[in-house]
């Protein structure tokens, strides 16, 4: 994952990246509709030019109504498209921006977690959308 470009986004007051290739698009988070019976992580469903997106929710205070939303080719089961809510998505960067951190983790960070990396403002965590849906899909 290492040569690819990355998307950085903000979920609460942390910094996280994932590659780009895993991101279909971004969208605002506007016009989510309820279900009837849902439950944590799954916010709603976004209708994205005439398609049913479900949107799974990963950010802190779930009830703001402000974000934007990352639309995934595959959801966390390899089924469909999926949209991940999060607070702000802020750029796209090369990996040199984005330089890993001294030190290592000793596998404490979770399996989702593939890397520390040094950002403008602090850690930036690499992560691996998939994994890190796979624990809320279950």
């Amino acid at each position: 994952m290492s040569s690819t470009s990355r998307i950085t986004f903000r979920l609460g007051s942390g910094e996280y990246a994932t590659a780009l290739s895993a991101v279909r698009e971004v969208v605002r988070l506007a016009g989510l509709a309820d279900l009837p019976g849902m439950t944590p992580p799954l916010a709603g469903v976004l209708d994205l030019r005439g398609t049913a997106l479900p949107v799974l929710d990963l950010r802190p205070d779930r009830s703001s109504p402000r974000g934007d939303v990352l639309v995934l080719e595959h959801g966390p089961a390899g089924d469909g498209p999926v949209g991940v809510a999060v607070d702000e998505v802020r750029a796209v960067v090369e990996p040199s921006a984005l330089p890993p951190a001294t030190g290592g983790s000793d596998g404490v960070l979770p399996a989702y977690v593939l890397e520390v990396l040094r950002g403008p403002r602090g850690a930036v965590f690499l992560v691996d959308l998939e994994r890190m849906l796979a624990p809320a899909a279950a």
